[in-house]
């Protein structure tokens, strides 16, 4: 699945001044569940429909510094989820808060990812994985690189979204 790659690689980047680089065991990824949805549309199209789970084990710092790059990458790769009318829910997330003051933190994504299949003059069909479109509101606006609150550094990605 590339959302599930982009968004690892995006996350790890993001959170690396916490030392996620360095002990990756720390962030987990998985997609417990999925659907397979035919389009019906020229092409023998489908989307693939998944839940993807990002867990932060042992995590000690602000939920806002997980938030904030996390929704840098949904308003990049899916920014339906930013919607007010969105029917789905949005992301959900949950908190067990560890006897040592830490917290494990699991956030559920759902996601989307579009497959065609297109002729070859030849014969036989080629996988084709559009790319995902730059939402409007991206199109002129700079990602965001660091973001503060109450003057303290919470998160900092000098990684391009993607």
């Amino acid at each position: 699945m590339r959302k599930l790659n982009s968004l690892k690689a995006h996350m790890t980047a993001a959170l690396s001044h916490r030392g996620i680089g360095q002990n990756p065991a720390d962030m987990h990824f998985a997609i417990p569940s999925g659907s397979l949805l035919g389009t019906a549309r020229p092409g023998h199209g489908f989307e693939y429909r998944y839940t993807l789970v990002m867990a932060i084990l042992d995590c000690a710092w602000s939920l806002d510094e997980i938030t904030v790059p996390l929704m840098a990458w949904v308003a990049r790769w899916q920014s339906e989820l930013l919607s007010l009318t969105a029917g789905n829910g949005g992301i959900d997330w949950e908190v067990e808060l560890l006897d040592d003051g830490k917290a494990d933190i699991m956030i559920r994504i759902p996601l989307s990812e579009t497959v065609s299949l297109k002729p070859r003059p030849d014969g036989g069909h080629d996988m084709v994985r559009p790319e995902e479109p730059v939402p409007f509101a991206l199109e002129q606006s700079a990602p965001l690189h660091r973001v503060y609150l109450d003057d303290e550094l919470i998160a900092r990605c000098d990684h391009e979204v993607g």
